[in-house]
């Protein structure tokens, strides 16, 4: 796409984001924050499955209702202990898996 500006040009997210994915730095981190992502709406989809507020996990957990928030929006990477007491909270457990381990 044209703009009226001769120098600049208009371009696409999808056609940044490639661009940029080209960088390893970035592509680590855009990858890292979507895994984080993923996993917050998981949290986020358990919680609202058990009708459960987040004021009521918060109030299970010991977890401030603003960090709820923020977990749940994928805005803060979580501790192992605070995924546990969240789970617990929600009437769950918290486990991981690797997909693949490579050498």
């Amino acid at each position: 796409m044209r703009t009226k500006d001769p120098e600049l040009e208009l371009v696409s997210f999808d056609d940044f984001l490639t661009q940029q994915m080209q960088n390893p730095e970035f592509a680590e981190e855009y990858n890292s924050l979507r895994e984080q992502r993923r996993l917050a709406q998981m949290l986020k989809e358990a919680r609202l499955t058990k009708k459960l507020t987040q004021a009521e996990v918060a109030q299970r957990s010991g977890i401030n209702v603003k960090n709820i928030s923020r977990l749940e929006r994928g805005l803060v990477s979580p501790t192992f202990a605070t995924l546990n007491r969240y789970a617990k909270a929600i009437g769950g457990s918290f486990y991981f898996q690797f997909d693949s381990i490579q050498p």
